[in-house]
């Protein structure tokens, strides 16, 4: 059955009733140092049967405890008187009696039932069974108190380096581990052969195990460097943004295609009007070459009409020059008039020439116009392509660059992690098959699950809070504790760690147990998860992480009663009450508080307590 804590009151003769109460979800009790935080966790544990003295009677004035207890099938209420190993318990419980109840169970027998059974019965446990204590199948009854170290982490445990759900002496462990064991399946094994001790295999698994997590804090050490280039990027949607790089390529890429094609087509323009200016420019270097052949044949003419005009007018020698005798001039014939018409020919001609000139002129002229009009219009379609679409075009490929190396980074950052995860396997496989011949070895028999379903908790609770840089987790199932990215808590972090990863294995095993255990607790317990914090401790876990733990309080606290423990000045600001935690706070001034249920200490008149 489940039951939850709903009560416990401290009195004493003369003294007001110090009470606090209690709901089945989120219970946090905060405040100062030393005003009586942890003392009502004791008088819960000393109403338990667990401890023998919550606070000093002489000095405070109070001498008894009560606690009230609610389950689905009634309340009990049970009280004790501080120095006394007897318990009063009144029950509406009909498989539970009321009546004296003994702390302890005595050597000769017991005349009144034991509590320790009492609390067993109320996880469910209706026959006290006898579990093995050590290797030699010695028996040892069940016991409450051994089982509270897997809800209740106390406030002197909670920076443990080591596990902090193992009995502080090692030689308790067999019997823990027995008694876990018998939580999760209900069996006993009453019959356990005896197996002889191997050594070697023990070092062999160890040195696997080294090396495995060599492998893995190397792994994790560069998934963190490839995490940090990533988160240089935001939140930004890296696949929308270089889609939407490459639509602008597509479209910058086809208007450089579109421009050379038109500069293509200019060029062929271009060519095909500089072909008619050669030609056009021969014509005119053919008339400017007829022109000089007309203008010489007109000068030539001009030459014989004149030398003709000239001989005609000069007299004619009668007289032979040898013998100065008579003689009889021939007579010449005139060029003149044949000059003349060949000289009128020849001027129509270069008349004509001219006009044909002009023409070819124009044209050329136009031709040139139309050639320095493409030439510009080509000129300023490779300025386009190269000043504009070009370097536009290299930009949106250096950002697409960009976004695929992030692609790339993430990827490389998967595949780091998935090969993390079989090395994980690797380390489960090395510790579940386990050649070592113990004569009793309680952890074999452990559900074959077991460490897959704790580290996947353990990683689930990490990342609900906001755990830095997380790659791996891993239960050690030698060690019994929570390793993180390939290190052990001690080895990779400061006491500032200690509390918090305490606190998360302690998270891990509520839900374990809640979820997989045949008997389930369905309370937790946990006293200054944030100690490191009171320590001035320089590597305490950051702000992020610590408001994490506590908004992943409560998110769950629906799955059983949960009590934390914390300074106020410590902690995270979230709205506890208004989602449905109780929050309890002891305060110097007891008019000044922002919490409903508000008051100077646990004790009244007793300030340190």
């Amino acid at each position: 059955m489940a039951f939850y804590i709903s009560k416990v009151t401290a009195t004493g003769t003369g003294k007001s009733p110090a009470i606090v109460t209690f709901d089945k979800g989120l219970n946090i009790i905060c405040g100062v140092s030393d005003s009586g935080k942890t003392c009502i966790l004791k008088c819960i544990q000393f109403a338990m049967g667990v401890i023998e003295k919550p606070f000093e009677k002489e000095q405070t004035g109070y001498d008894s405890v009560s606690l009230d207890i609610n389950t689905p099938e009634g309340t009990i209420h049970l009280s004790r008187i501080v120095g006394k190993n007897i318990v009063n318990v009144v029950s509406q419980i009909n498989s539970i009696d009321g009546g004296d109840y003994d702390v302890k169970y005595k050597s000769i027998g017991n005349k009144n039932p034991v509590l320790n059974e009492l609390w067993l019965k109320l996880i469910g446990i209706k026959k006290l069974p006898m579990i093995i204590k050590n290797q030699d199948f010695a028996r040892q009854r069940l016991s409450w108190k051994t089982l509270m170290g897997l809800f209740w982490l106390k406030e002197q445990e909670i920076e443990n380096p080591k596990s902090v759900l193992l009995p502080s002496s090692p030689t308790q462990n067999p019997y823990f581990f027995a008694s876990l064991l018998y939580l999760l399946t209900g069996n006993e094994f009453p019959d356990m052969e005896e197996h002889d001790k191997d050594e070697i295999s023990k070092a062999k698994k160890d040195a696997v195990r080294q090396f495995v997590n060599g492998r893995i804090s190397q792994m994790s050490k560069k998934r963190e460097e490839l995490q940090k280039a990533l988160s240089a990027y935001g939140d930004l949607d890296v696949e929308d943004e270089m889609q939407k790089l490459i639509d602008n390529l597509s479209e910058t890429e086809a208007a450089i295609a579109a421009a050379t094609e038109e500069s293509k087509d200019l060029l062929g323009t271009l060519l095909d009007l500089k072909e008619k200016e050669a030609e056009n420019q021969v014509t005119y270097s053919h008339f400017q070459s007829l022109r000089s052949q007309y203008t010489a044949d007109i000068k030539r003419l001009s030459f014989i009409v004149d030398g003709e005009v000239h001989l005609h007018s000069v007299d004619k020698n009668k007289k032979c020059p040898f013998c100065d005798g008579n003689m009889q001039p021939a007579e010449r014939k005139s060029y003149i008039k044949a000059s003349r018409a060949e000289l009128n020919r020849i001027i129509t001609q270069l008349q004509g020439l001219s006009e044909s000139e002009e023409d070819v002129v124009s044209s050329l002229n136009e031709v040139r116009e139309k050639i320095d009009h493409l030439e510009r219009q080509r000129s300023g379609i490779d300025k386009l392509i190269e000043t504009e679409l070009t370097p536009q075009s290299n930009k949106l490929r250096e950002g697409i660059k960009q976004y695929r190396s992030y692609i790339q980074l993430q990827q490389e950052s998967t595949v780091l992690q998935s090969v993390s995860q079989e090395w994980i396997v690797e380390l489960q496989k090395q510790e579940s098959d386990d050649s070592d011949n113990p004569k009793f070895k309680p952890k074999e028999h452990f559900p074959v699950d077991f460490n897959t379903r704790i580290d996947e908790i353990a990683y689930s609770i990490l990342v609900d809070c906001k755990y830095e840089n997380l790659n791996t987790a891993h239960f050690n199932m030698g060690t019994f504790d929570l390793e993180i990215n390939g290190y052990a808590k001690e080895d990779s972090h400061g006491k500032g760690y200690w509390a918090f990863i305490n606190t998360i294995v302690g998270l891990t095993f509520r839900q374990y147990l809640q979820e997989d255990a045949v008997y389930k607790p369905g309370l937790f317990v946990v006293d200054t998860p944030l100690l490191g914090l009171d320590q001035g401790v320089d590597d305490s876990a950051p702000n992020s992480m610590r408001t994490a733990l506590f908004q992943y309080f409560i998110d769950n606290q629906s799955e059983g009663q949960m009590i934390v423990v914390e300074n106020t000045k410590d902690l995270p600001e979230l709205d506890y009450e208004e989602s449905g935690a109780k929050v309890i706070e002891f305060t110097q001034d007891k008019y000044k508080s922002k919490y409903k249920e508000s008051r100077y200490g646990f004790l009244h008149d007793v300030y340190s307590n």
